[in-house]
């Protein structure tokens, strides 16, 4: 496949892991995150970056569960992040990717205990934290579409805060 397909399938699931945080609830910012996930699963698979097909993997299964802890009782049980965080090591273990696999792996982890939490202000400003470690990782596998992405995703975020966090208290 062209590079710039495999380029463009990552830019597709930029527009909507750029649009999840600008939700509003929690639900949605997980389904839009989901979309964005399966899209990078596809990208990444093109690529040959085998960590970060197994971190979006468990990833899409982690935000189905965290979407509807709200709904289910079993899927709100209180060590599913845990269990999700043993999930990231695993895949990473299995990916082969050394050093390089940890970088994602990191941002996996944080990113799930920030998804796990109920308060969407926690949730923002922990969330800001894992872009760091994937940009650093898309940049060495050659996955131009998710450098930009981390780019645009935290920029979202921080526009996210701005906007529910910060001015939504002023005018209160």
């Amino acid at each position: 496949m062209p590079p710039v397909v495999i380029q463009l399938i990552g830019f597709l699931g930029l527009i909507f892991l750029v649009l999840s945080f600008q939700q509003k609830k929690r639900t949605r910012i997980l389904g839009f995150m989901l979309t964005g996930q399966w899209i990078f699963v596809i990208h990444f698979i093109l690529l040959g970056a085998w960590t970060a097909v197994g971190m979006n993997i468990v990833g899409i299964l982690r935000s189905l569960i965290f979407m509807i802890s709200e709904k289910r009782k079993w899927a709100n049980w209180k060590f599913w992040p845990v269990v999700f965080m043993f999930l990231f090591v695993i895949a990473a273990l299995m990916a082969g990717e050394g050093w390089l696999g940890v970088l994602p792996m990191i941002a996996m982890i944080i990113e799930t205990s920030g998804l796990w939490m109920k308060n969407l202000t926690k949730l923002r400003r922990i969330s800001l934290l894992p872009h760091p470690f994937w940009a650093v990782y898309n940049l060495i596998q050659g996955s131009w579409a998710g450098v930009v992405t981390e780019i645009f995703v935290f920029s979202s975020i921080v526009v996210a805060i701005i906007r529910y966090d910060i001015l939504k208290k002023q005018v209160k």
